[in-house]
């Protein structure tokens, strides 16, 4: 089997680990949907952020800096969705974000980088709900992150690098919903967490506001951030992504139960 055969092999692994996450999740959740007491929306939703931050693989740093303009120019793929079901006492969300982006920059050295970056992330999140606006959650969020980059120096060698790391983080967080009306709900939630555990620290933040449109469909639009800083490894080995991606949101959401 050739090089390129096993990086094949080895990213279709990684997709079918996450569909096949995705799928069991999806289910209980499916489940809950038709379960007495519990109401169940999905929201499928699209992100223009901007990426700021820098990685290092193998010793090498790029930093990187994507303005919201300029996403969709490096953007290869990008899917966002969001599932949540509760009841009066208790609510189970589930959050998955899988994004590529292309990007290149110039180091102060003279170097020059095309950096080709996947991170994917899926979050499972149980919450305590304290009233009808106000909850508290516990969870947990698992990232892989996959930084491959080519490097042309000033006296015209080249050379490449790669890293794929996947990381699980427990996170803590809050939640609150304040309805405006019959049609909008202000929603605002934030967490934290990794402390060590897989990264040295992730934390993100959303706002947003719910308009329905209907009994099963509303629109979303909102804020949302996400920051990872991890790093493993020393010297020639050391492997870091301290990134944040940062920007508005436009999202659709639907009503599966009652």
């Amino acid at each position: 089997m050739n090089t390129l055969d096993i990086a094949t092999a080895a990213v279709l692994r990684q997709a079918h680990f996450h569909i096949g996450v995705l799928a069991l999740v999806l289910t209980a959740f499916a489940a809950t949907g038709h379960a007495e007491g519990w109401r169940t929306t999905g929201t499928i939703y699209a992100q223009g952020a901007n990426m700021d931050g820098y990685t290092v693989v193998d010793g090498n740093r790029t930093d990187v800096s994507v303005s919201a303009s300029e996403l969709f120019d490096h953007l290869d793929m990008a899917g966002m969705m969001a599932v949540r079901s509760e009841t009066d006492r208790f609510a189970l969300a589930l959050n998955a974000v899988f994004t590529g982006l292309s990007a290149d920059a110039a180091a102060k050295n003279g170097n020059f980088y095309d950096l080709d970056v996947t991170q994917d992330m899926v979050e499972l999140a149980w919450s305590w709900r304290l009233d009808e606006r106000y909850e508290l959650f516990v969870g947990g969020r698992y990232q892989s992150l996959s930084v491959d980059l080519s490097i042309k120096r000033p006296d015209g060698t080249s050379g490449a690098a790669d890293k794929t790391k996947s990381f699980f983080d427990p996170v803590i967080g809050a939640r609150a919903a304040w309805p405006l009306g019959q049609a909008w709900t202000l929603i605002a939630r934030a967490d934290i967490g990794g402390f060590g555990v897989g990264s040295d620290l992730t934390w993100s933040a959303l706002a947003v506001a719910d308009w329905s449109l209907s009994e099963n469909f509303g629109l979303v639009f909102g804020y949302r951030a996400l920051d990872t800083d991890y790093s493993t490894g020393s010297g020639d080995e050391r492997f870091k992504f301290n990134m944040l991606v940062a920007g508005p949101l436009l999202g659709l959401r639907y009503n599966f139960g009652p």
